[in-house]
């Protein structure tokens, strides 16, 4: 945020020339204040007139329809634009939100939800048990085309709904009153509150889409039910937001802009020069000496926070090359995980051998058997392995590796080309911008590429991802009867226990066919303003703006 200066006419002053000094040294404490803050990132702005907060974002969108979303940097915005039947506290805990209390059925089929009675649009048009109904059958109409679609897949018939085989009508939802909706699932699923936090379940205003169609989601049509309303979106500027006056509860900043970052570094520099109150990430080459700094105020914008996720490699089974699973299993084997962290990296992220991360809450994720060998007798193993399978120096494995472009992208994928190198493969990198990039694998455009998954608390979330029906956020078309079956039988159990059993199952067979090779869990890297008031570190890494206030605010 720049700091603002305040301009004074300039007129006659009859004071005393002590009074003139005084005055002097006044200015010159005030100018000296303003550069000290400008050092630290805080701004006399921020200080006295809080007004606009503004985030760095990790890129542009590619769209705010909530139904349409596909990466988390959109689910950002859309996390202070709209609100679900349930939504994040501050700590990223589950708590209700457009619903105000719900219960289930006894065999997990059949939930109600309560809406709050001063539920409104922005535009001052109530919101009913209707707007949901609406909006679920429209995620899941093909010509929606929304690719997060599955994550509904557990309500009544949204398969078959979404792949044109029922009407949308036939959607497990009803409205039972202007203030009750009613949702049925095909199955039961334990984690169903979890899954309504996403965008792909927020409700659209009908009554304006009914009127413009797709162009509901420009700045002039704009009406959603969040903290906040858009303003105005300026391509590779700025998204703007208000605070939307129809919010059942008042928020204290009433301003945000999101400002889409080309690089960590270019956020780090815009955060030092206090254009930035908040980015989202910054280079690993600054965290130490962020860490020693003497000035406190620029430790105590730092958080280190783990973060839910799993980044890997995936491979495309639909290439020739990789439907060999020695090939698969010998690349896996080349990559040092704890190298690729602790010395290429250094950023604090953690080295994974599982798919499924770590963090879960009562699951033991399956690792690869190779996982306790030592480096050097898996690079052995894997020279090997390449050549049984037709691999060697007459005849190398050549391999494009697919990555986001930017520093850490490109320096981590020159490591693990540097790491096959060691056993004969040659690999070319070819990078791209984050949204071309993660198009390009939906498209099946590749033939090893990075990639990564962020969310939930429980390991189905991961491993569907594995499913061959589950559509093109399978990246490399994986497909395993075995795994299929085990993943079915799982999503059939109303039981946790019994659930995680049968997934802890899938999850082995899936390790040994090699789909992927797990690298590691990121630990997220911010700078966050010390003045804002109400962030709370949290595994999910969610800060919906409504909770945060300056801490002088008035």
């Amino acid at each position: 945020m720049n700091t603002t200066v305040r301009e004074y006419s300039s007129r006659r002053m009859r004071r005393e020339d002590g009074q003139r000094g005084q005055g002097t040294w006044q200015l010159l404490f005030i100018i000296g204040l303003v550069f000290c803050q400008l050092m630290t990132g805080n701004t006399l702005a921020n200080a006295a007139t809080p007004q606009i907060l503004n985030l760095g974002n990790t890129g542009e969108p590619q769209t705010l329809d909530p139904h349409r979303y596909n990466l988390r940097l959109e689910e950002t915005l859309l996390n202070d634009l709209f609100l679900g039947l349930t939504t994040f506290n501050s700590k990223g805990k589950i708590v209700p939100g457009a619903a105000q209390s719900w219960k289930q059925s006894k065999d997990g089929l059949t939930w109600i939800f309560y809406l709050r009675d001063d539920l409104k649009w922005s535009d001052g048009v109530p919101l009913t048990a209707e707007d949901f109904v609406y909006s679920l059958r429209r995620v899941m109409r093909p010509k929606t085309a929304a690719s997060l679609a599955y994550f509904l897949y557990m309500i009544e018939n949204a398969a078959a709904v979404n792949q044109g085989k029922m009407p949308a009508q036939s959607l497990g939802v009803r409205a039972i009153t202007p203030r009750q909706l009613e949702i049925k699932l095909a199955a039961p699923y334990p984690y169903f509150l979890e899954r309504l936090l996403y965008p792909i379940a927020f409700p659209v205003p009908k009554h304006v889409i009914d009127e413009v169609g797709d162009n509901w989601v420009k700045p002039q049509h704009w009406v959603s039910n969040g903290a906040y309303k858009l303003k105005t979106w300026q391509p590779q500027a700025f998204v703007e937001m208000t605070a939307n006056p129809y919010f059942y509860t008042k928020v204290a900043i009433e301003k945000i802009r999101y400002h889409p970052l080309a690089s960590e570094q270019s956020g780090y520099n815009r955060y030092r020069s206090s254009e930035l109150d908040v980015i989202p990430n910054l280079p690993t080459s600054e965290l130490e000496g962020i860490k020693t700094s003497s000035d406190q105020s620029v430790q105590a914008a730092l958080r280190l926070t783990p973060l839910l996720s799993s980044m890997y490699l995936v491979f495309n089974l639909q290439d020739p090359a990789f439907q060999d699973v020695r090939v698969r299993r010998a690349l896996s084997m080349a990559i040092d995980q704890e190298i690729l962290t602790s010395k290429v990296m250094r950023s604090g992220d953690k080295p994974s051998y599982t798919f499924v991360p770590n963090f879960i809450s009562d699951y033991q994720p399956a690792k690869a058997s190779h996982a306790n060998m030592a480096f050097g007798q898996r690079q052995a193993v894997a020279r090997r392995l390449l050549a049984e399978a037709g691999f060697d120096k007459t005849n190398p494995l050549t391999i494009t590796l697919r990555h986001v472009s930017g520093t850490e992208g490109k320096k981590v994928n020159l490591a693990v080309a540097g790491m096959w190198r060691s056993i004969g493969v040659i690999t070319t990198l070819h990078q791209a911008e984050l949204k071309a990039h993660f198009a390009d694998l939906r498209q099946g455009k590749f033939m090893v590429a990075w990639a990564g998954w962020i969310g939930e608390n429980n390991a189905e979330h991961y491993l569907s991802l594995l499913q061959s029906d589950i559509g093109n956020v399978n990246y490399g078309r994986y497909q395993s009867s075995i795994f299929d079956e085990l993943m079915r039988n799982a999503q059939s159990q109303a039981d946790p226990e019994q659930r995680n059993s049968l997934l802890s199952a899938a999850d082995a067979t899936a390790v040994e066919d090699y789909p992927v090779v797990p690298l590691y869990s990121l630990s997220v890297r911010r700078l966050v303003n010390p003045n804002l008031k109400g962030w709370e570190d949290n595994l999910r890494d969610m800060h919906p703006v409504r909770y945060l206030s300056w801490h002088n605010a008035p």
